[in-house]
């Protein structure tokens, strides 16, 4: 019995510590029993061989060491792996091939063996080979190539047969690599691991792209190139390899899908290597020379549009977040672009939440908290992020509330950190970055300067391009403590860049932000992007407010949109540096087309200085409109200056002339007009600028179509009726229905397109198209004009191969060009359809400023028109729904001196269209205008128009309740019952009090839902009682109205009953035609109704006055009796209409508690 067998149960235990230590106790005991061996030089090959050369105890620990690595007992394959890896290294005399014969012998599996036994078999020889590597003894002398081939080839059979083995057992053959170079048969060595565990060079895993990395990097003299020829470049990482790194890396296959099937919540290894390549200075030198991919390429590729790529999965995401924590210690400015990419702030947007209990949420908020101590840590690093996370392209709003949103998680903690100097350093690096990005790079990036010589040019072009962002979205945003002299800083570098290039000295240059050479220089790319900056900076500083200058007057502390707090507009600054500082020497204007656009530009420069000086002379309204003429003149200049396309330069010009003409006819005060009295009245200031801001709206730039409605502001009070006949012509045009139109839409070809819902239908389907089969006669020439049937079938063997050639060429021009045809037909109904949601932005403008104003009538018209010829148009639908929220939304204040016959006719058209709606949407907004269009008429007191409101409702009415198809509610009526003053109530109670007299009563109303809602229009008037009561000081009109709606409910709900319980109600089918349920809902209305007119102290002696007559309570107790009719809630009815005037008496507190 071995003296060392209590040693052997503790190396299975769950302890760690305890394996450890009876593993060095085991060992220590062996060691002794060998040393009292007699000493040899031999290695034993067999088992006769090795009871010949070691002691017994040694022999049996290899053996039982070797058989309890497949036991699946608690931390045995560990404890024994681990005593079985020391007792190798210890003992000299035991060769690989003995080891690897008693492995095999002890962990075979059979097909007679159960899952769990075969699971266990291929986890013990695996742990055996993980040992006998970690031990050293395959270095040994005698260790044979067939020995080596037999280890790699079992590793990469278990790898491949199962998927959650791969990764160990690609890591114990990575382990190898280190040992190969002591063979002398190295090179048949590399050669077998990339022929079996490379599978020819065929890299699909993740451990495989390790086991290649560690073995190029190894062996670097080694034929790479033959042996990978799929991997292209001196380096795996390669830019040529970045696709197959791809689908490596993010672990997903085409072809071969089970390579993936097990998923790992930890990130491979491949990892380790490749961010130490990437992080460790000591491996510059291998970066220099092996030149891979920027890590940023590579982060793009695999993380940004692989593991964060719309649709990845939530195991992919987590990897990512993974990926990021792994970035933060060696995060920096330089690495910011590439980690708050819109897909990663997206998935971290999405995916942190406080309260989430999901893996993905807790890594997404520890990844979250991580960053934010970095940028706490670093204000450049702060200020990067923080850029991104307030662009409102990148940041994401969350849409479950228990989610976290990250840019309030983020933005204070950061801004908290930052000040002006801050800022202003930030700034400054970004331009440094722009001027000199190897330099820049080569001092804060991954490596040292021998890296940044590795940058492509393309890459500098993308951080310029970065760099000039970062700065824009500094100066713009307003979350940040920004001063005008910053925003300024940026304009003139950003415009200086775009415009200028420097010919002499730039260090005596006198623009200061062009003394910095740009290293490289400049290419035109950048330049055309600074341009393009430059002018999205100048529109998004439009709507910019600067902080106001405390030590000014009161005047001048007020924040002018647009404007520095010197007074200078924004694109006038931008205008004044190019055109003040081309004549300076060593100066070169690089702008194009700037020989042509320099003249004009140089008199608008003028005029924009003219109309700031003008501006601070005049009242607040004229200023904020010269103001305004500024802004919109200045952006066209300078769209007109950095432009890159002549045509839109000429059409900027020729605009900014009309503007300037704008602004000289707001400037003529108290002058006669030169035309004859016969001729046409000259245009007003407002007119002409409403054509020019429409005719912009055919751009397709953002930024004007935006400064159109900033514009459209302070010019909506001076509003004509020819401004308004202008906004009103786009709103009423229809696609196609005539020539001017569609000449007229020629120019929205260019507009882009905002919906996404491009669904048409071909009115021409099945129609021949004359023109296609014209085109194609004509390509077929003489063969198409054969009379007889032999001539048409020889007609295309009259055709030789390059006649043939020709017609198949002409042919596919012809359908390239109907297909063209058709792609520009649908593009410039989608363009229409943008076109008219910018006008309707002035339609929304005008009736949120001036909805007071005459013209209100005629813009709600155009309007109502608009939705209805919109609504079952799904190719209009953004249309329909902008015109529907107008006019749901904007008509709150009420116009006057409006003509009465157009706002009457407007309203008939409504009510008639009211009682044919499509659908409750379309009634509550038709409801709406007949509410704003009613009051106004009211408000005007017109004896006649009023009262042909009131006719109008009556016969609406009337509409409802006798016609069976009427679309019209009770809900229509309420909504003038809300918007009108108490005073002008009296028509609608006036037609509630008719319509209940007349369809309150048994077979009146088209149906009995229909008399219900009579009883209903006359509750919803008196629920206005408390209001008439309390705004008004003489109630007697009302009050003999509210005497009168009772009344007349009364005597109705009377009749009814007897009608009810008569043998009338039954038809010839024998069903009820007044059912309990309808005698329910006009009992408890009615009762509500007296319940209402009681609470009100002026109107209560009305409701004492209702004493019960003999035919009153006979029809009560009628309907308290009836089998068919009464039901508990019916009879507790009836006690309350016993004598509706004990309603009016306050309840007793007994009387409460009972209730």
């Amino acid at each position: 019995m071995p003296t060392t067998l209590e040693f052997y149960w503790d190396l299975a235990s769950l302890d760690e510590s305890k394996r450890i230590e009876a593993a060095a106790q085991l060992i220590s005991a062996l060691c002794k029993f060998q040393a009292e061996m007699p000493a040899t030089t031999s290695v034993a090959t067999t088992e006769e061989e090795l009871n010949r050369i070691c002691a017994g105890d040694v022999t049996y620990g290899i053996k039982r060491l070797i058989k309890g690595l497949a036991s699946p007992r608690d931390g045995a394959r560990q404890g024994y792996s681990i005593a079985l890896s020391e007792l190798l290294a210890r003992v000299p005399c035991i060769s690989v091939k003995l080891v690897l014969d008693l492995l095999w012998r002890s962990t075979e599996a059979t097909k007679q063996m159960k899952g769990q036994e075969q699971r266990d078999m291929r986890f013990g020889r695996i742990f055996g080979l993980m040992a006998l590597v970690q031990s050293g003894i395959i270095t040994r002398a005698g260790t044979t190539a067939v020995e080596m081939r037999k280890i790699v080839m079992e590793l990469a059979a278990i790898g491949a047969k199962k998927s959650y083995l791969r990764e160990i057992s690609y890591v114990t053959l990575t382990s190898l690599v280190p040992m190969l170079g002591k063979f002398a048969f190295r090179d048949e060595l590399i050669t077998m691991f990339v022929a079996v565990a490379l599978d020819k060079g065929a890299i699909e895993t993740p451990d495989e792209l390790l086991l290649a990395m560690r073995l190029r990097r190894a062996y670097p003299g080694y034929d790479w190139y033959s042996a990978l020829p799929q991997w292209q470049g001196r380096h795996m990482l390669g830019a040529k390899n970045v696709g197959r790194l791809g689908s490596v890396l993010c672990e997903q296959s085409v072809e071969h899908p089970g390579l993936f099937s097990t998923w790992h919540p930890q990130l491979h290894r491949v990892w380790d290597e490749i961010f130490d390549l990437y992080f460790n200075r000591a491996r510059a030198d291998e970066v220099a020379n092996a030149m891979p991919m920027e890590f940023e390429l590579l982060w793009e590729r695999v993380v940004e549009n692989g593991l964060f790529a719309p649709g990845a999965s939530q195991f992919r995401r987590y990897w990512g977040f993974l990926l990021l924590e792994r970035l933060l210690p060696h995060l920096s400015e330089d690495t910011v672009p590439s980690m708050m990419t819109p897909n990663i702030v997206r998935a971290m947007s999405d995916n942190i939440s406080v309260k989430g209990k999901s893996a993905l949420a807790k890594v997404g908020m520890r990844t979250a908290e991580r960053l934010s101590e970095v940028c706490e840590s670093n204000t450049k690093v702060g200020l990067a992020v923080l850029t991104h996370l307030l662009n409102q392209k990148n940041t994401i709003q969350p849409v479950d509330a228990a989610k976290t949103n990250l840019r309030s998680m983020m933005a204070n903690r950061i801004v908290a950190k930052l000040d002006s100097e801050a800022i202003v350093g930030y700034v400054t690096y970004l331009q440094q970055l722009f001027a000199a990005p190897r330099r820049v790079r080569s001092k804060s990036g991954v490596a040292d300067a021998q890296t940044a010589v590795n940058v492509s040019d393309k890459s500098i072009e993308k951080q310029r391009a970065w760099a000039v962002d970062q700065m824009i979205r500094v100066a713009r945003f307003g979350q940040l403590p920004i001063t005008d002299e910053l925003t300024g800083s940026v304009l003139r570098f950003v415009a200086a860049h775009a415009a200028f290039t420097v010919t002499g000295d730039t260090k005596k240059c006198s623009v200061v932000e062009l003394r910095d050479a740009p290293v490289p220089e400049l290419s035109a790319a950048t330049r055309d992007y600074c341009a393009l900056a430059l002018v999205n900076l100048v529109g998004e500083l439009n709507r910019h407010v600067s902080e106001p200058n405390r030590t000014a007057s009161d005047a001048e502390t007020r924040g002018l949109a647009g404007h520095a707090r010197d007074g200078t507009a924004w694109p006038t600054a931008a205008l004044a540096l190019v055109l003040d500082t081309k004549r300076k020497r060593g100066m070169q204007v690089v702008l194009h087309g700037f020989e042509e656009t320099q003249e004009p530009l140089t008199k608008l420069l003028a005029q924009l200085r003219e109309m700031a000086q003008a501006a601070s002379g005049l009242e607040a309204a004229a200023a904020q409109r010269v103001h305004m003429l500024e802004l919109l003149l200045g952006n066209l200049c300078v769209g007109a200056a950095f432009g890159a396309n002549p045509q839109t330069q000429a059409e900027y010009l020729e605009v900014a002339a009309e503007v300037s003409e704008c602004y000289a006819k707001l400037t003529q005060t108290g002058q006669e007009s030169d035309s004859d009295s016969d001729d046409e009245p000259e245009l007003q200031p407002v007119e002409v600028l409403t054509d020019i801001l429409i005719s912009l709206f055919t751009r397709d730039s953002s930024i004007l179509r935006r400064l159109c409605d900033q514009v459209f502001v302070p010019f909506a009070e001076l509003m004509t009726a020819r401004a308004m006949e202008s906004i009103v012509g786009v709103l009423q045009a229809r696609e196609g229905a005539d020539e001017d139109v569609v000449t007229e839409m020629d120019g929205l070809d260019a507009m882009d397109v905002d919906e996404s819902d491009t669904e048409m239908a071909d009115d021409n389907a099945g129609v021949i198209d004359e023109e296609l089969r014209r085109k194609i006669e004509e390509a077929l020439g003489s063969n198409s004009n054969g009379d007889d049937a032999a001539s048409e079938s020889g007609a295309e063997e009259s055709f030789d191969d390059e006649q043939m050639t020709v017609f198949d060429d002409k042919l596919a021009e012809i359908f390239r060009q109907k297909k063209e045809q058709k792609t520009w037909a649908r593009e410039l109904k989608l363009s229409f359809v943008n076109f008219k949601l910018r006008v309707l932005d002035l339609a929304d403008v005008f009736l949120t400023r001036q909805g007071d104003n005459a013209l209100a009538i005629q813009l709600v018209a155009a309007l109502v028109d608009l939705a209805r010829t919109t609504n079952k148009d799904t190719r209009n639908r953004a249309v329909h729904e902008r015109a529907v929220s107008i006019l749901n939304g904007r008509l709150t204040k009420i116009p006057a001196g409006f003509d009465q016959t157009e706002a009457l006719k407007l309203l008939e058209v409504v009510h008639e269209r009211a009682r044919r709606a499509s659908d409750q949407r379309e009634l509550e907004m038709l409801a709406g205008v007949a509410a704003f269009i009613g009051r106004a008429v009211l408000e005007s007191g017109d004896v006649e128009a009023s009262a042909r409101v009131h006719e109008l409702n009556a016969e609406s009415v009337r509409d409802f309740m006798g016609r069976k198809a009427s679309q019209m509610q009770v809900g229509f009526f309420r909504a003038a019952m809300a918007k009108q003053r108490a005073g002008l109530l009296s028509g609608l109670w006036t037609v509630a009090a008719d319509a209940v007299a007349e369809f309150g009563r048994p077979q009146r109303a088209v149906n009995v839902y229909r008399q219900v809602q009579a009883y209903a229009l006359a509750d919803s008037v008196l629920a206005t009682a408390p209001r008439v009561a309390s705004e008004l000081t003489d109630t007697s009109e009302f009050i003999v109205l509210t005497e009168r709606v009772l009344r007349e409910s009364c005597a109705s709900l009377q009749e009814t009953l007897k009608f009810a319980v008569s043998e009338a109600n039954v038809n010839a089918t024998g069903r009820l035609l007044i059912d309990g349920a309808r005698v329910r809902e006009i009992v408890q209305t009615v009762l509500q109704m007296v319940r209402r007119v009681a609470k009100v102290d002026a109107f209560r002696p009305i409701v004492v006055a209702l004493k019960p007559s003999s035919e009153w309570t006979q029809a009560v107790k009628a309907l308290e009796a009836s089998d068919k009719l009464a039901s508990p809630v019916i009879r507790n009815m009836c006690r309350s209409l016993a004598d509706l005037s004990l309603l009016a008496e306050p309840k007793t507190k007994a009387k409460a508690k009972a209730i």
